[in-house]
């Protein structure tokens, strides 16, 4: 290799794919590299400290950071205790930039760790000292949900629907769907009440995971006479205001990391049927443009597209920021619930 950057990714590639991690976190090796390098199977600390042997084997300045994961607590920075923290991932210097690596994700790459990694800081064990650090998320990942639907005859609407992830988002649903398939596949249909079929998730070849499926449902439209009202987000509005904390915040808004969250929506109007109003549209940004939010509508013949984007320029942010994302939410809600009515020609 001719950097210190290609020989760094190599061997975590290396180890990425000859290890299996057994899903134990801790600080410590349980059985010893000795007994994994039999088994190929380890806990966090076994591989990645392992990781963190096989960098400084390659010349490379390597050091175990230790972290607390987000459901684990955040530490205490005036007093930060190796008891209290949970995960040991690989740190890599090169050229004065230190880069993350997690070797127990099939799905991980440099600097690019599972959300519960990302909990702002960590402890960098040297060979001479504990040094800590703050971590920052810059990686962007982003959701693209799309629905193609047209309304039946009988008042049914159906269609194929698909949710698409990339980056550390991906690697979540990646190993959601790795532990329980089936849990997976069903949590589609508890969290939208809809009747979804033949769900069909894959890795593809960028990295990114992707579940298609098809869908039909009988309760998305009502009947008002010669009406039909329906909201033309179908189960994809944003049904409520998430940032609806009435006390003062106390504690960092944490994302995870940068974040872009698209839904798609093209609707077929049924033959004979016109809209008797369009939904209107709009855009919001904060000043410094972190948060952005944006609701479009066309018409193209006899069908409708929807399109709603919502944009997060960095992983956290500090507690002040808590009112921004509650209008900036409580506009995506109203806009997002409008509906439309369809009346005969």
């Amino acid at each position: 290799m001719k950097t210190d950057l290609e020989k760094a990714n190599a061997v975590f590639s290396y180890i990425q794919k000859t290890f299996t991690w057994n899903k134990d976190r801790g600080i410590y090796p349980e059985d010893g590299i000795r007994k994994m390098l039999e088994s190929k199977v380890g806990n966090a600390a076994e591989i990645n400290l392992f990781l963190v042997m096989m960098l400084r084997e390659a010349g490379l300045k390597a050091d175990p950071l230790i972290i607390s994961t987000v459901d684990n607590g955040l530490l205490n920075l005036a007093s930060p205790n190796v008891s209290k923290m949970n995960f040991v991932l690989g740190a890599v210097d090169i050229d004065g930039t230190l880069h993350i690596y997690d070797a127990t994700s099939r799905q991980s790459s440099i600097d690019e760790i599972p959300l519960q990694g990302w909990n702002q800081y960590g402890v960098l064990v040297t060979k001479t000292k504990a040094q800590l650090i703050q971590m920052n998320n810059t990686k962007p990942s982003n959701t693209f949900l799309a629905a193609e639907a047209k309304i039946n005859s009988d008042g049914s609407i159906s269609g194929t629907y698909s949710d698409r992830d990339t980056g550390a988002f991906a690697m979540l649903a990646k190993d959601r769907y790795d532990d329980n398939a089936e849990k997976y596949k069903k949590a589609y249909k508890d969290n939208y009440a809809i009747d979804f079929t033949d769900i069909q998730p894959k890795v593809l070849e960028n990295g990114e995971f992707e579940s298609t499926m098809n869908f039909s449902s009988m309760n998305l439209i009502d009947r008002v006479g010669k009406k039909m009202i329906i909201n033309p987000m179908l189960f994809l509005s944003r049904n409520s205001n998430e940032f609806d904390q009435t006390e003062a915040r106390k504690y960092t808004i944490d994302f995870g990391s940068p974040t872009t969250r698209t839904k798609k929506i093209i609707l077929e109007i049924p033959e004979g049927f016109v809209i008797e109003e369009m939904p209107k549209e709009k855009k919001i940004v904060t000043e410094d443009k972190e948060i952005e939010y944006s609701y479009s509508v066309q018409q193209k013949g006899n069908k409708l597209e929807i399109t709603s984007v919502t944009k997060v320029g960095s992983a956290d942010y500090p507690k002040e920021y808590y009112s921004a994302f509650k209008q900036i939410w409580g506009v995506a809600s109203k806009f997002e619930n409008q509906v439309i009515s369809l009346i005969r020609k």
